[in-house]
């Protein structure tokens, strides 16, 4: 008996050093989060952690980011929701900061299908649609949808003071919003905010009038387009602009703009210089929509006020020739000025004006309020656009003023368009303890050839850590297969060891 225990100090010096690591691991166990995405290459759009492999997400959360290594050390899933990107790429979900996308649905009378009719968009990689035009029937269906969980998509709703067009040669106030919304929806973890007002300042065209200009239009524009002011159409003059925006501001909402012409640009400029009286527009966050013929003196007084503009993505290219014949020098210059306020240091965002009251094709890559993201972002980059015949349409150098790079771009389709609406802590940049709402995309755009941009391909959506898109036609996401886990391969050298060790032991207790 005392020979068989004069062995046990052995035994314990050789398991000890095996098993106290197993021990140390057990108790530093990974924290289970619902899903792990690795080996990937996540463009997170956070300046200070740009480019990273692996990213867990948790109740709707992101919680860890990382290299594939350290993600897998702390972080675990069940149900083989680990899933490895291959290098694929990660970005922020797409903020379309000027859309009509959810309330044009309401237009066409699809009000029984609002489910599903959000699936061109999940498929196209937007995660917020920032609405710029929403009535009483389509606030009312919006708030429907939220309550019976079938808004899918994060929305913001701005409240529509009076209508696009013209009666008379009279605005058109929309009224009845007094005591229905008095003050702004900002929570952040409802599908549905209204962060403000869209007010229509000027024309665009036919009975809506034409935009407002501080030139005449030639009488050649007056006879080819039907136009019956000469200088536009100014819907407020300044004095019931200021009081409009100051009332509003007063009530703490956010107010977007319609303003094309440069006359409509210096008249709302001005109406938010009124109501931010010296104060600084990054708390109002009011903003100002199309910039189309925006002025270098009313960028410089932007800048002052710190204002937020919104810039079409895709420009209609091959139409340059007919712009310049009929605008000359100034205007064409005023009309790309647009593309200079990313590099000016103004707040600007993506907008694609998108909406269906005018059909949706989906082979139709012409029309430059197209739903695509990234042919919008080819378009901001490269300036070219596709035609009704497939041609691709090189820019003339009038239109190539202004360069916008990828890394704008990005930031121009996520954090700009969170930000215009009070959401950059909460959505627009993949960060710890913001929302998981992100793209796979199979590209990446920061490397790739610029001119092939228009051809990224979404393959899965999320919002709030749910999956609402996957591409059925291709092999991803697949599940991460590396072997056991860290802490059991520990654990089985333990075991193993330990198995050896008794058998050592037996067998030379046998032998004496």
């Amino acid at each position: 008996m005392k020979k068989s225990l004069s062995f046990l100090p052995v035994f314990m010096l050789l398991v000890f050093p095996f098993i106290l690591p197993a021990i140390s691991q057990a108790d530093a166990s990974p924290t289970l989060v619902d899903y792990i995405f690795c080996n990937g290459n996540i463009i997170t759009i956070d300046e200070s952690n740009p480019v990273i492999q692996a990213i867990a997400i948790k109740d709707g959360n992101i919680v860890g980011l990382g290299s594939t290594e350290t993600i897998l050390q702390n972080f675990a899933t069940e149900n083989d929701t680990t899933y490895d990107l291959d290098g694929r790429t990660i970005m922020p979900g797409i903020v379309d900061g000027h859309s009509h996308y959810m309330a044009s649905l309401f237009w066409i009378g699809e009000t029984e299908t609002i489910y599903d009719s959000q699936n061109i968009a999940l498929a196209s990689g937007y995660t917020t649609l920032n609405e710029k035009s929403v009535d009483h029937g389509e606030l009312a269906w919006f708030q429907s949808a939220e309550q019976n969980g079938t808004l899918r998509l994060r929305v913001n709703a701005f409240l529509i003071y009076n209508f696009a067009w013209l009666e008379n040669n009279e605005t058109v106030l929309v009224g009845g919003w007094e005591g229905k919304v008095d003050q702004p929806v900002l929570d952040p973890s409802r599908k549905l905010r209204i962060p403000g007002f869209k007010i229509y300042l000027d024309g665009a065209s036919g009975n809506r009038g034409f935009p407002a200009m501080s030139d005449p239009y030639t009488q050649e524009m007056i006879d080819l387009w039907g136009i019956i002011n000469p200088y536009g159409d100014l819907y407020f003059n300044q004095s019931e602009l200021n009081s409009v925006v100051d009332s509003y501001h007063d009530k703490g909402f956010s107010i977007a703009v319609h303003a094309m012409g440069d006359r409509a640009t210096e008249t709302i400029l001005n109406a938010i210089e009124y109501a931010l009286n010296g104060t600084d527009n990054d708390n109002a966050r009011h903003q100002i929509e199309h910039n189309s013929f925006i002025r270098e003196d009313q960028i410089t007084k932007a800048l002052t006020l710190n204002t937020i503009h919104s810039v079409r993505g895709y420009f209609p290219t091959y139409w340059q020739q007919d712009y310049a014949d009929l605008y000359g020098p100034v205007w064409m210059e005023r009309t790309v000025n647009r593309y200079s306020l990313p590099g000016e240091g103004l707040h600007s965002y993506l907008e694609t004006d998108f909406g269906f009251l005018y059909g949706y094709d989906e082979d139709d890559w012409s029309r430059s309020t197209n739903i695509r993201p990234f042919l919008h972002m080819w378009g901001l980059v490269t300036r070219k656009a596709v035609d009704e015949n497939g041609t691709i349409h090189s820019l003339d150098p009038w239109l190539a003023e202004h360069q916008i790079t990828v890394e704008q771009a990005l930031r121009m389709m996520t954090i700009e368009g969170a930000y215009a609406v009070k959401q950059e802590d909460y959505i627009g940049s993949l960060e710890v303890g913001k929302y998981a709402d992100l793209i796979v995309i199979d590209d990446d755009p920061l490397t790739m050839n610029p001119d092939n941009l228009k051809d990224i391909n979404v393959l899965l959506t999320m919002i709030d850590g749910k999956i609402e898109f996957l591409w059925s036609s291709h092999t991803f996401p697949t599940p991460y297969t590396n072997g056991t886990s860290r802490t059991s391969s520990v654990l089985w050298i333990s075991l193993f060891t330990l198995f050896t060790s008794m058998t050592v032991i037996q067998r030379r207790r046998k032998k004496k």
